[in-house]
């Protein structure tokens, strides 16, 4: 079969490698889309995530968002059958087949027929945000800030818009996600270049001073940073200003890679008591439930899909990735 190989930085590869075979409780599944997450764009930038992927020789395969129909079961499995369609999980979705664990079989899930395997490929992402959500715990008519909006800050503003009442600001550099952010039903849209967050923040909700802090405090109750910091960026990081902006006791969900380390004064977190809480991943519930929520029509993710490549183009498929001015969401199609 054909595979797009990782070698290091900026090194990948369409190579042709072996087939892998299903035993006794796993499936062989033919990859019809992958999308590029931002764990496989940190591992294609600066080899951030070595252990993420699949084993090829002396190469990996990454990607991990995809969706495909059966090909071939292995011993034992029940439940499916060749040509199904199904959305799941594991490493090594750049190719054109990928092999499903036995431990993961109660993650394969049936695609509803009036999803794409491209809209099916999101799912993955969407439960990340799911779960950035839960953690947050919003409340209607709270005003939360996201920052960031890839497909994680998008996904997490269509979950709130989805399942609550809350009044959601945007926030990004890119006009292009700006624009999606505005469309999907953000109630405040901000430029990061053109507005200072924290400011504008502070003339929305009011801007209150606390003893022993140096810093006024807007009325923010929750911030979700899905942006966190790349290796290139200069300053500090969006995370400053969610902390800044927060109010006292409020909430701030960290669901952003950091590629570099940043000099904070957390003092602030102690003098607000700030629910500073991370976020990585999801737990199975959560997958289940973002997949219904595109099943409903509550979440629409075709739009945030911006460009399609085949598996031959593997690179310039990350490379497009890798520019936030222009794209969105990209998935490759083996």
């Amino acid at each position: 079969m054909k595979a797009a190989v990782f070698y290091g930085p900026r090194d990948i590869r369409v190579e042709e490698v072996e087939t892998p075979k299903p035993e006794a409780g796993e499936i062989l599944l033919r990859v019809r889309a992958c999308g590029i997450c931002g764990s496989d764009l940190h591992q294609y930038k600066l080899n951030l995530y070595p252990e993420l992927g699949a084993p090829a020789g002396v190469g990996i395969i990454l990607g991990h968002e995809f969706s495909g129909e059966v090909a071939q079961l292995g011993p034992g499995v029940e439940g499916l059958k060749v040509g199904d369609r199904v959305v799941t999980i594991s490493n090594g979705g750049n190719a054109e087949y990928i092999k499903i664990p036995a431990l993961a079989r109660r993650l394969v899930l049936p695609i509803p027929p009036e999803l794409s395997f491209e809209e099916a490929a999101t799912n993955e992402p969407l439960a990340t945000s799911l779960h950035g959500v839960n953690l947050a715990n919003p409340k209607d008519n709270e005003t939360i800030v996201v920052f960031g909006m890839g497909l994680i800050g998008l996904g997490v503003l269509q979950i709130l818009k989805a399942t609550s009442k809350a009044r959601i600001v945007a926030v990004d550099v890119a006009e292009k996600r700006l624009n999606m952010a505005r469309q999907i039903g953000a109630d405040v849209v901000l430029n990061a270049t053109k507005d200072d967050p924290y400011q504008y923040m502070l003339k929305m909700t009011g801007s209150t001073k606390i003893r022993y802090l140096e810093y006024p405090v807007a009325g923010v109750d929750t911030v979700i940073d899905c942006a966190g910091q790349s290796a290139e960026s200069k300053g500090q990081p969006p995370l400053w200003q969610a902390l800044q902006m927060v109010k006292e006791n409020g909430k701030v969900v960290e669901i952003a890679v950091f590629e570099k380390n940043c000099d904070l004064d957390l003092n602030i977190v102690m003098r607000k008591g700030i629910h500073l809480i991370g976020s990585w991943g999801w737990v199975p519930p959560e997958f289940f439930q973002a997949l219904e929520l595109m099943k409903s029509g509550k979440v629409n993710r075709k739009p945030l899909i911006t460009h399609t490549f085949p598996l031959a183009k593997a690179k310039q498929a990350y490379e497009t990735q890798l520019n936030t001015h222009e794209a969105i969401k990209v998935v490759i199609t083996p």
